[in-house]
C-alpha cells in the first residue's frame, strides 16, 4: 500500500471508531467551539463526500468551491442518521481507498488531516464530562500531523473555517495535545476521568 493510502484509512478508521463510540452522546459538546459530536460527525460527512468523493469515488464536486469556508461543508441529516450517513460514506470509501492509485491522494491531506483532527475532537466531548481520556493519535499518523506543522504556512492556515489562534498547551502536555492546541483547540478538559466509566480504547486508537 502507498503512504499517502496508509495515512488516509488509518485517519478514516481512527474517526469511525470514535463516531460509533459517540453515538449514544451525540448531543455533547465537542472540542470544536459551538459544535456538537453530531455537528462534528455531519461536518465529516460533508468533507469527505466532496473531496474524497470526488478523488476516490468519481462523484462530481458539489456546490462547495475553493472560497467556502472549511466549517461551513455540513452533510445534512439529524442528530440520530449522522452515525449511519458516516458508516455508509466510509465503507464505500474504504473500499475505493484500497483499489485506488496512490496519485489518488495527492490531494487528499487536508482530508486526512481534518478527520483525525474530529476525531480528537469527539473524543474530547467525552472526556469533558469525564468518560474517557483525550486521544492519543497513532504513532506514524501524530510523525506525519507534526511534519505538516512545522511546515505549514501560518498566514494561509490562521483564518475562518481552518485553525483558531494557537493555544499554549500545558507543560506536561502530550504530543497529541501539543498538536490540538496548535490548530486552536483547548487541550485539556479540566476534568478527571471518572474510574467507574471509562471508556475501553477503539482499536484505531
Amino acid at each position: 500500500m502507498g503512504i499517502a493510502r496508509d495515512r488516509y484509512l488509518q485517519a478514516l478508521d481512527l474517526f469511525s471508531a470514535e463516531a460509533r463510540v459517540g453515538a449514544d452522546r451525540l448531543g455533547l459538546p465537542s472540542a470544536c467551539s459551538a459544535w456538537s459530536i453530531a455537528d462534528v460527525i455531519r461536518h465529516v460527512t460533508g468533507v469527505q463526500a466532496e473531496h474524497a468523493g470526488s478523488a476516490l469515488l468519481g462523484a462530481a464536486r458539489g456546490e462547495h468551491g475553493p472560497e467556502t469556508p472549511h466549517d461551513a461543508v455540513m452533510a445534512g441529516g439529524s442528530d440520530f442518521e449522522a452515525v449511519e450517513q458516516w458508516e455508509e460514506l466510509a465503507m464505500r470509501l474504504r473500499s475505493a481507498a484500497h483499489d485506488a492509485d496512490e496519485e489518488r491522494f495527492a490531494a487528499l491531506p487536508m482530508p486526512t488531516l481534518d478527520m483525525a483532527l474530529h476525531a480528537w475532537d469527539i473524543r474530547w466531548g467525552a472526556a469533558r464530562v469525564g468518560l474517557a481520556h483525550n486521544l492519543e493519535f497513532p504513532a506514524e499518523l501524530l510523525e506525519w500531523m507534526e511534519a505538516y506543522r512545522d511546515g505549514a504556512d501560518e498566514d494561509a492556515i490562521r483564518r475562518p473555517g481552518i485553525f483558531q489562534p494557537a493555544i499554549e498547551p500545558p507543560a506536561d502536555a502530550t504530543r497529541s495535545e501539543r498538536f490540538a492546541a496548535w490548530t486552536g483547540r483547548e487541550p485539556r478538559t479540566g476534568c478527571e476521568p471518572r474510574r467507574d466509566l471509562m471508556l475501553a480504547p477503539t482499536r484505531a486508537s
